[in-house]
């Protein structure tokens, strides 16, 4: 059986997922591993580039009615965004795919541009899909005791080094770590 069609039915939060996966021995210490996740649950991916789709950054889709993860790898040049771009078409599969149960009332979403910063979208599915990614690849909990972590040893660290060590750990960028530490309240 393909894992992914245990969510199906349901709306899947990031930290729910995460549960489920280290319910089922499933490595998810930081930085997670999003390609282990997507493929414990057989969802089928690619990356690699297609010119007729240059614009797109991401999609998720039905491929011989199976859900599909596509990623323009020259729109995402760097591990960092490549990683986010497979937690967000993830996410979509969860919150958006998987509960519907029928693929055939899908539409594939196609996106354009995924942006970290909820002023540049405000496309209430998108930004859904932002913060699963942003949950999945940088648990609150995690970045709580990372974040101790780093301030015991160097009490001095300014913002601008404290979001660099902890963007290096989750293996994310500068600017998905701001905002997440943003949306978890902590003030830099």
């Amino acid at each position: 059986m393909k894992q992914y069609k245990q969510f199906l039915g349901q709306k899947t939060q990031a930290y729910d997922l995460l549960k489920f996966l280290k319910e089922h021995g499933i490595d998810v210490s930081i930085p997670i591993n999003i390609e282990q996740i997507i493929e414990y649950l057989n969802i089928p991916y690619k990356v690699n580039p297609d010119f007729r789709s240059i614009k797109i950054t991401g999609s998720i889709s039905l491929k011989d009615n199976e859900p599909f993860i596509w990623v323009n790898p020259m729109k995402n040049t760097n591990k960092e965004r490549k990683r986010f771009t497979l937690a967000h078409e993830l996410g979509h599969f969860m919150l958006h795919m998987a509960p519907l149960e029928d693929f055939s009332r899908f539409n594939p979403i196609n996106d354009l541009n995924i942006s970290f910063n909820r002023d540049d979208n405000w496309d209430y599915v998108e930004m859904e899909a932002n913060n699963f990614a942003a949950q999945l690849l940088m648990p609150s909990e995690y970045i709580k005791k990372e974040t101790k972590n780093i301030i015991r040893d160097n009490q001095n660290i300014t913002k601008e080094e404290l979001v660099e060590k902890l963007s290096n750990i989750f293996q994310v960028s500068k600017i998905a770590m701001e905002y997440r530490l943003a949306k978890l309240g902590v003030k830099l």
